[in-house]
């Protein structure tokens, strides 16, 4: 990412933050380091499914595609990890799982890296920067985390069930 670009990414994550924040939702913003060298927006979710379990989620600008940028086209990806390490002996079951799943939402997609791996939740959107730059593309953001967390609420238990 250049610094124009990366400034401006950085500037859409500290809006997203007030934005949570004054609506009293747990989130921090991860500044950039050597293990990920890109800002994140973490956003902690509570009392999810019938376990009431909770996850963070991870809201960050993909780096690397100058180009885009350049014409002010950003990748925005949200993921979270819904389990660290998943029984392996379930890792066929549960991929089938996460494909089944996968047909029927709306947004993004479930997933397991491994046998053994981690079982994720990520979602891609292509944005463009004069969108991103409106009041109703952080309200969109918003609305499209709405989605995912419905989605969570819907499915976790069955996944981690099996994970």
């Amino acid at each position: 990412m250049t610094d124009s670009s990366s400034t401006f990414a950085y500037s859409v994550l500290t809006r997203l933050l007030a934005y949570y924040e004054s609506h009293q939702i747990a989130v921090k913003l991860a500044e950039p380091d050597e293990a990920a060298p890109y800002a994140s927006l973490l956003i902690g979710f509570e009392e999810i499914g019938a376990s009431n379990d909770s996850l963070l989620l991870e809201m960050s600008f993909v780096p690397g595609l100058d180009e885009f940028e350049e014409e002010g086209v950003y990748l925005l990806q949200t993921f979270a990890v819904l389990r660290d390490k998943t029984a392996p002996a379930q890792y066929e079951a549960l991929l089938h799982t996460c494909a089944s799943l996968n047909l029927t939402l709306p947004l993004g997609t479930f997933g397991v890296t491994e046998p053994g791996g981690a079982l994720y939740f990520k979602h891609n959107a292509m944005l463009r920067s004069g969108w991103l730059e409106n009041d109703q593309g952080l309200l969109h953001l918003d609305r499209t985390n709405g989605l995912v967390l419905h989605q969570f609420h819907q499915f976790m238990d069955q996944l981690t069930a099996e994970a």
